[in-house]
């Protein structure tokens, strides 16, 4: 069960890869194309998934928009891993000061809710940033700003591992040896962490899909006439009482990718990291 469970969303996943990357030739119209005679139809076998106020087609534009809502989760979860992992590791393999630093830092984003933090951070880096277009801006303080709050929690796990990997045997008999923290933390602690950290970066994905909606959504994101799952349901809202699909379609998307992500890994089992690597 586990494994059709994890099969069902890495299909989903795939598919959603090809959708995205092909949606308007699927399609056949631009994601911005505006048809006059076909404003708020609902879905068919023309439009898929309805048209909008200005005659879009629904379906084109969710799976456009999902290019920018995986590139924003994406690449905030690497940077959110390199984060994490950098600073994690010198707190485990340092300790003292480095290690009191992580657990302030984790004190004080404990009490305060992540999506204001994020807003907040947000709306200060849009300011702060002068290249380009708003949107461009606003793409950069995305994904920065999801990072600046999710690294901890990935510093926490890894401090953790390293504390408990570098109290080893073979990594003590290393450090005899000479060798530096870098070249153990490289041979040692890094591969043995590499399954956990791997899971990590694929759980903060959905994370990040849900932060880019949500503050998009608020009205502190992305704006048009560029199109992202939040924009899109920041649009149906609108319309929710008398046009629900333009809200209920997009947001069962963003409710299956999500879930899809969780699927692949859920249950999955404890992993044995404390091994040596030659």
């Amino acid at each position: 069960m586990k494994i059709r469970s994890r099969h069902v969303g890495l299909g989903f996943l795939l598919a959603m890869i090809i959708l995205a990357m092909f949606a308007e030739q699927i399609s056949g119209v631009r994601f911005d194309h505006q048809d006059t005679e076909s404003i708020l139809m609902p879905p068919g076998a023309h439009h898929w998934f309805g048209t909008d106020s200005l005659g879009r087609d629904l379906f084109t534009r969710v799976f456009y928009g999902a290019r920018v809502s995986l590139f924003v989760a994406v690449f905030s979860s690497g940077l959110t891993m390199l984060l994490g992992i950098a600073f994690g590791a010198m707190a485990g393999w340092f300790e003292g000061f480095s290690e009191r630093l992580l657990i302030r830092c984790l004190d004080v984003l404990q009490a305060i809710p992540s999506f204001l933090l994020v807003s907040l951070l947000c709306l200060f880096l849009q300011g702060l940033f002068e290249v380009g277009d708003f949107n461009l801006r606003t793409l950069l303080a995305l994904t920065l700003s999801i990072s600046l709050v999710h690294w901890f929690n990935v510093a926490k796990i890894t401090r953790g591992q390293t504390k408990q990997i570098k109290a080893l045997n073979y990594v003590e008999a290393a450090r005899a040896l000479g060798a530096t923290p870098l070249r153990i933390f490289q041979k040692h602690i890094l591969p043995n962490m590499q399954s956990t950290l791997l899971t990590l970066f694929v759980m903060q994905i959905p994370a990040s899909i849900l932060y880019e909606s949500m503050i998009s959504f608020a009205g502190y994101g992305l704006q048009a006439p560029q199109v992202s799952w939040g924009i899109l349901l920041q649009e149906g809202w609108r319309s929710l009482s008398q046009f629900p699909h333009l809200l209920l379609l997009p947001a069962l998307v963003l409710f299956l990718t999500v879930l899809a992500f969780h699927l692949i890994f859920h249950n999955r089992p404890p992993e044995k990291f404390l091994q040596e690597v030659d």
